[in-house]
C-alpha cells in the first residue's frame, strides 16, 4: 500500500476535541495498542483547528505531537517533531485550517496533540479536533 494512500475513516473511539486556552491545552490521549516499530503505517492523524477571530496580531497557536510509553509522560515526538502553527494577522485573527499527517515510525505507544500559545494571545473561544484516520 502507498504511503500517499488517503485515509478518510473515523472511528469515534478516536476523536477527541479540547478547547484553545491561553494557559494551554492537551487533547485527550489515543492509545495505539502498539510497541514501538509497531504497524502504525496505515493510520494517519487528522487536526481540525478553529478559526480565532478574536486572536491578537502577531500571536501564535502552535500544535505539537507528543507521545508516551505509558500514557502518563509525553514528550514531543523526536527528532521527527509534527508541529503546525496559526499566526493572528491583520486585526482578523486566523482562518480554520485542516492537517493531516503520518505518524513517524517512531512513535510510542500513545499519542496526544499539545496546544500552546504565546503570551496575552487575546480571546480564545474554539476547539481543536484530532482524529485518528484508518
Amino acid at each position: 500500500m502507498a504511503y500517499e494512500f488517503q485515509r478518510s475513516r473515523k472511528d469515534a473511539l478516536y476523536i477527541t476535541s479540547k478547547a484553545n486556552a491561553a494557559a494551554g491545552a492537551n487533547s485527550d490521549a489515543f492509545d495505539l495498542e502498539q510497541a514501538v516499530g509497531g504497524d502504525i503505517e496505515p493510520l494517519a492523524v487528522e487536526l481540525a483547528l478553529p478559526a480565532e477571530a478574536l486572536l491578537s496580531d502577531a500571536k501564535v497557536l502552535s500544535y505539537a505531537l507528543q507521545d508516551s510509553a505509558d500514557g502518563v509522560t509525553f514528550a514531543q515526538v523526536d527528532p521527527c517533531g509534527v508541529i503546525t502553527t496559526q499566526t493572528g494577522a491583520g486585526g482578523a485573527g486566523v482562518a480554520a485550517k485542516t492537517v493531516r499527517f503520518r505518524l513517524p515510525p517512531i512513535t510510542r505507544r500513545y499519542i496526544r496533540i499539545a496546544q500552546t500559545v504565546t503570551a496575552t494571545p487575546g480571546t480564545l473561544s474554539g476547539s481543536f479536533t484530532v482524529s485518528l484516520l484508518f
